[in-house]
């Protein structure tokens, strides 16, 4: 990885082990950022540091969003190496995120507690603070969102619920530091190519679901088993990249859809902090702007028949 040697911008990111947070780390470094890097635990912190060897323009940063502690030494690690380097805190993303599926009458309140806890009030607490170096420096706030805080879905009501907790406080926020020239901009990615979107899709069937009592899952999936094998066929088949735009086509029209790059969104990240006149919310791949188009115009319930009950319907 190669940066700039010499950069005067900084930026923030949460939740950079991979994914979306890793793409976005490693894209805006190369575009002439200092990056600090959150990561959960110290061992993430040292595979950066393996990454990217010497470079002293991405700095790993263990930064748990759940954790007051960790939030506070981060703050202050920021500052002082902002004061060190002469840099200017630039940008602020808020890409933590714990996301989970599964039937309301079935998920556990923990679940729910820890979702709103990393995905929403995660972002709050980082962003609070943040907030002092941001308005020092006139820096942007960039909030993780999904299409999922456009529309909900059969069962994501967790992932769904805190994706428009993040909309309405994004919103607010975008008001209450527009006197300090502030901006702050949503990201509304489709499905993305993430071991989130991936493994965790698969690992939220086969193991977590799996540990509730067979009469609640019964009362959901006719076959459990065989709902497995789905969820394992839906990944399997959007992982696989469109041949072109006859295919693309072909996938929106089926409903298939497809998994976009997440280089793609850590693009859009950048055009977020560098435009002269960022917007105030990016959606982002076709199957996105269907979602939404549909959502738009379709009424709640014929939402729900034609893609909130089926998009999901394992």
């Amino acid at each position: 990885m190669q940066g700039f040697d010499n950069p005067r911008d900084a930026v923030v990111i949460t939740g950079t082990t991979s994914g979306i947070g890793a793409a976005a780390a490693k894209y805006l470094h190369e575009k002439g950022y200092f990056v600090f890097a959150g990561v959960r635990q110290q061992q993430q912190a040292d595979t950066w540091t393996e990454t990217v060897g010497h470079d002293v323009n991405l700095l790993p940063v263990v930064l748990d969003v759940t954790k007051q502690n960790d939030i506070a030494r981060a703050a202050e690690i920021v500052k002082e190496t902002l004061s060190a380097r002469e840099l200017r805190l630039a940008g602020l993303v808020n890409n933590a995120a714990d996301e989970n599926l599964g039937p309301i009458g079935v998920l556990s309140l923990e679940v729910f507690r820890r979702e709103i806890e990393v995905g929403y009030l995660g972002v709050v607490t980082v962003t609070k603070a943040f907030l002092p170096l941001l308005r020092q420096a006139a820096g942007r706030i960039i909030n993780m969102s999904s299409v999922n805080g456009r529309c909900t879905f059969k069962y994501h009501a967790t992932t769904c619920a805190t994706k428009y907790a993040i909309e309405a406080f994004s919103d607010a926020l975008r008001m209450e530091v527009r006197p300090w020239g502030m901006h702050v901009s949503i990201i509304q990615p489709g499905p993305t190519d993430t071991p989130l979107m991936r493994e965790k899709m698969v690992e939220e069937f086969t193991r977590k679901l799996a540990e509730y009592p067979q009469d609640q899952l019964d009362l959901y999936f006719q076959d459990f088993e065989a709902t497995i094998q789905h969820v394992k066929s839906f990944v399997e088949r959007i992982s696989v990249p469109p041949r072109g735009p006859l295919d693309k086509l072909r996938r929106l029209i089926n409903g298939q859809g497809w998994l976009h790059s997440p280089l793609e969104v850590a693009q859009v990240i950048e055009r977020a902090l560098a435009s002269r006149r960022p917007k105030t919310r990016y959606l982002i791949g076709a199957q996105a702007k269907l979602i939404h188009a549909a959502r738009q115009l379709l009424s709640d319930r014929a939402f729900d028949r034609v893609l909130g009950e089926n998009v999901f319907d394992f």
